[in-house]
């Protein structure tokens, strides 16, 4: 999925972590994300194991991401040269949490794979709540769902899911109410598994010169609802042209007609009514 994270600028002095101003950050949000680790272990497929990444896996989790995004079966899903800052060592350090996935063999060795990787902008950096017009006392509460890979030979268990609710879950935790990222409008299997945790494409921003993203996010202090009398479908192929949707809506999720080859898939979308407050 893409989730390029703004551009992680030079960040000036600002209020503590966890005061009345700003979220947990650092040590204490690791320590928070690493209680959440026996949420995303629990009912793992057989011989694999979860544990938090830190700076001294830099290289593991470059490697890693350079070879997942080899094998996409379509270049415009995740576009590494896109990417502003230093993601690896942005989301092992102190602006982010990386949650990696392992097969253990049997000499008890972990190879690592999948990962998910949670964004934490602070004061100064780039922050994707701006793209969404959110006023700037909401941005320190915005974290950036960021990027999930997983290995070809583990696709279809669950794990993509797995990580969307771990993160879901230290972010709300850490009292970051606004979860935002961006994912191309022709990776609709990306989008589609977010909208199906709540998380979603608002609208479409352009990012950089050429790339056509969708914005997608989930308040948490909102349950928003669909005003079913709007829905609309519109062929995914078709979305990255249909700025229309959202100026009357967004977009829900994904539904498929038809089965097998035949199969084709459609972004459902549609206005939304009055949110219920949480």
């Amino acid at each position: 999925m893409s989730a390029t994270a703004p551009a992680t600028l030079s960040r000036p002095a600002g209020p503590l972590c966890g005061d009345a101003t700003s979220p947990l950050c650092g040590d204490a949000a690791r320590a928070v994300a690493g209680s959440r680790l026996s949420a995303l272990a629990a009912g793992l497929p057989d011989g694999l194991s979860v544990r938090m990444m830190d700076l001294g896996d830099s290289r593991l989790l470059a490697d890693f991401r350079v070879r997942v995004v080899a094998t996409l079966e379509d270049p415009d899903h995740y576009r590494m040269a896109g990417e502003v800052g230093n993601f690896v060592a942005d989301h092992l350090g102190d602006r982010g949490l990386t949650a990696g996935i392992f097969r253990v063999d049997g000499a008890g060795e972990g190879r690592l794979v999948a990962y998910g990787a949670l964004g934490l902008p602070g004061a100064g950096d780039a922050n994707r709540g701006r793209d969404l017009d959110l006023p700037e006392a909401e941005l320190p509460w915005v974290a950036h769902m960021s990027s999930a890979m997983v290995d070809p030979s583990e696709r279809g268990r669950g794990l993509h899911h797995r990580l969307i609710d771990w993160r879901i879950g230290v972010a709300e935790a850490l009292g970051r109410r606004h979860l935002i990222t961006t994912v191309s409008t022709r990776n609709h299997r990306s989008w589609g598994h977010l909208a199906g945790h709540g998380i979603y494409p608002r609208r479409m921003i352009r990012v950089g010169s050429d790339l056509v993203r969708l914005l997608v996010h989930r308040d948490f202090g909102v349950d928003p609802v669909f005003d079913t009398a709007s829905a609309e479908l519109v062929a995914v192929e078709d979305l990255a042209g249909r700025w229309d949707v959202f100026e009357r809506g967004h977009v829900w999720g994904r539904v498929a007609a038809g089965e097998g080859a035949a199969a084709r898939w459609y972004a459902l979308c549609g206005r939304e009514r009055a949110g219920r407050a949480r």
